[in-house]
């Protein structure tokens, strides 16, 4: 009997990929779908236009990670096994970086072997800065506004694009600043406003918070690099 293509259409809707079993970094176990072939073409695709597409890039994967996860305080670090997971069942071929090929799976063995950073704290000229490891969705609201404010920037002036990010990146990993008897929550105030305290905040403050998420950064490139071989994480992954 011929299908109506609506029919066809909610079938595949309501089709429930037989879900993936994933080990973040609090050693906590949570089940993923695999991607769709429409989320592979939005990350496949989304890579391309400059820095801009670089942000969204990593918008769309946070995005769909936690839609197919369900989970709502998945890390920055939790990133890295989960698209491996999905690399995997995505494709069996393995990964390559500068003509070297890397398996998904050492990767995935190496991520259970290695010991998450915490959050920190940071003092100097009377301020304490409480810092922490962001979660995807904190992220994704600092992304969301990046991108818009690029968007009205001159898309070959590198310097103040770069400039817009790390107004947005640092923030992200603060949890709250301490300066007398003043406390801000980083959560409680606008994504302008923690720009406006970024850009006020002491040069030699704001060094040590970098000092701090150049270690983030650091360990993410590890849970990614095999036998001296770093894989980077853009829209080819995907292919």
């Amino acid at each position: 009997m011929k299908t109506n293509l609506q029919d066809f259409l909610d079938v595949l809707d309501s089709d429930d990929a037989k879900p993936l079993s994933v080990d973040i970094s609090s050693k906590k176990k949570i089940t993923i779908k695999p991607l769709s072939f429409k989320q592979q073409k939005a990350l496949v695709t989304s890579g391309l236009d400059g820095i801009s597409g670089v942000m969204s890039f990593i918008k769309n994967l946070n995005d769909i990670i936690l839609f197919n996860s369900e989970e709502t305080d998945l890390k920055i670090f939790d990133r890295v096994p989960i698209i491996l997971a999905l690399r995997k069942e995505l494709s069996s071929k393995k990964l390559t970086q500068d003509e070297v090929e890397v398996d998904v799976d050492d990767l995935i063995t190496q991520f259970k072997k290695i010991d998450t950073i915490k959050g920190d704290v940071v003092d100097g000229n009377g301020y304490t800065v409480q810092l922490r490891i962001p979660t995807l969705k904190q992220e994704n609201k600092l992304i969301a506004t990046c991108i818009e404010d690029m968007k009205k920037l001159d898309i070959d002036n590198m310097g103040k694009n770069i400039s817009t990010i790390l107004s947005y990146e640092i923030p992200k990993f603060i949890e709250s600043i301490t300066f007398g008897d003043s406390v801000i929550e980083f959560d409680e105030i606008s994504t302008s406003e923690r720009v406006k305290i970024m850009d006020n905040l002491p040069a030699n403050i704001t060094n040590l918070i970098t000092d701090y998420i150049l270690k983030v950064r650091d360990y993410d490139e590890q849970l990614l690099t095999f036998n001296g071989t770093t894989i980077e994480i853009d829209s080819t992954f995907f292919e």
